[in-house]
């Protein structure tokens, strides 16, 4: 079946998955062997000190379940590979829809670098549910083609998976809405909140009802691990003089050589012997105070902070999140891999991780300025709506987490998807400008 011919039946609905030409079972081919080659050369998944909690083998009380329980059943069979694989068909998959919605031709060799310099193949292939966003989104904007509540549901099941799923799916549902003008997306976009709070409200609910995970420790921790005055201010006002402890420790750890800007210090706190941090009492009785206080009491330091980590996000200095050693066990196939020896922690690595990087950086300005004359209006609200989504993605986190990095990583895709609405979509007026069909973001 001839693209144009598939892009034309998206809006069929659902039954068009299966209508697949011999193109795009080849590109689905190869998309999901490069998703999952990194971790086919590393011997073993990638892996984070959290991969357990999302990787099938139980739930964890301070982690999404959704993986978790999605993963149960394939965990058994698959083990630790179950979680990758999935990821891999899942972006795989995504990227037949975004190649359908935009009209344009796959290309090979010219996408696939691109692709793979934005560094998605490295989270599809991690046992990590980062790499759920890029379908997410995708499955959004299909909506707009297609039955908006089907889309909406399946990407709320998706967003369910971490803790900023839903807010990033109300930011997406006020672009929709501003800038590309079109409410189908922006009702699937809400449909998906409804169905991402429901469900962790049930998993929750079901599985660790009388411990609540971190929301509001999460950003508390952010916040004095930035100023250890606000938990000294915290004590006084609630009489928890264990929190001076932990300032003095977080005091600390600030001082010792490379940890001064670390923004998730409350694991040491909760670690040690001397604090006793009761991470329960702390999320429900002191984490929301801090944050209001941080907004009122001496704000520029706090924000400096945050303007720095939002720019560290583009700064040349890759950081990748797979160290060598990791909390958990994962077994003698694990410490036989790279990762256990520590390449991901090397500066080749993180320099070639920085260059891809940039190559995307690099491709988009010279999409954008070579590409955007000859774009559609309707391309050029979609390309806007990328540009502000990734920049909302960035400051969402510098805010609330600053690094790591892995949190701008995994919206790179977008830029491949600005890229090819800019030099090779229907939306390009060189190719047909008064046919272009409006789609939305």
């Amino acid at each position: 079946m001839p693209v144009q011919r598939v892009a034309a039946s998206a809006a069929d609905g659902p039954q068009a998955f299966c209508q697949l030409s011999r193109k795009e079972v080849l590109l689905f081919a190869v998309l999901f062997l490069v998703f999952l080659a990194p971790a086919i050369l590393n011997g073993f998944p990638l892996v984070m000190g959290d991969s357990i909690a999302y990787s099938g083998e139980g739930t964890h009380w301070m982690r999404g379940k959704t993986a978790a329980v999605l993963m149960a059943f394939p965990f058994k069979l698959l083990g630790y590979w179950a979680l990758p694989l999935f990821n891999s068909l899942l972006n795989a998959f995504a990227w037949l829809l975004v190649f359908r919605l935009l009209g344009a031709e796959p290309k090979l060799p010219a996408y696939l670098a691109l692709v793979i310099c934005s560094l998605q193949p490295l989270y599809t292939s991690a046992v990590i549910v980062d790499s759920w966003f890029f379908p997410a989104l995708v499955l959004l904007c299909y909506a707009a083609r297609s039955r908006w509540v089907l889309m909406g549901i399946l990407a709320g099941v998706l967003l369910s998976a971490h803790g900023s799923g839903v807010i990033l799916a109300l930011v997406f549902s006020g672009l929709s809405v501003l800038v590309c003008r079109s409410s189908k997306p922006a009702y699937a976009a809400l449909l998906a909140i409804i169905v991402a709070i429901g469900f962790n409200s049930v998993l929750d609910a079901t599985m660790s009802p009388d411990r609540p995970r971190l929301s509001k420790t999460f950003p508390a921790s952010r916040a004095f691990s930035v100023q250890p005055e606000l938990l000294e201010r915290e004590a006084a006002r609630s009489g928890d003089t264990s929190l001076l402890k932990a300032a003095e420790l977080t005091r600390q750890v600030k001082a010792t050589p490379g940890e001064a800007g670390r923004r998730d210090i409350f694991w040491d706190l909760w670690s040690s012997d001397d604090v006793h941090l009761d991470l329960v009492k702390f999320e429900t009785e002191h984490a929301m105070p801090i944050v209001l206080d941080a907004l009122v009491y001496d704000p520029v330091p706090l924000g400096v902070t945050i303007l720095q980590d939002f720019g560290s996000f583009y700064s040349p200095q890759t950081e990748l999140d797979f160290r060598q050693n990791v909390v958990e066990e994962f077994g003698p196939h694990y410490e036989a891999s790279r990762q256990a020896a520590g390449v991901f922690e090397g500066d080749a690595i993180s320099n070639v991780a920085t260059v891809m990087r940039y190559v995307c950086y690099v491709s988009f300005l010279a999409a954008l300025i070579f590409g955007w004359s000859r774009t559609s209006i309707t391309g050029r609200r979609l390309v806007l709506a990328i540009g502000m989504m990734i920049v909302c993605n960035d400051a969402l986190f510098a805010i609330l987490s600053g690094p790591p990095d892995r949190y701008h990583h995994r919206i790179l895709p977008l830029l491949v998807v600005a890229i090819l609405i800019l030099m090779g979509s229907k939306l390009t007026r060189h190719v047909t400008a008064d046919r272009a069909t409006p789609i939305s973001a």
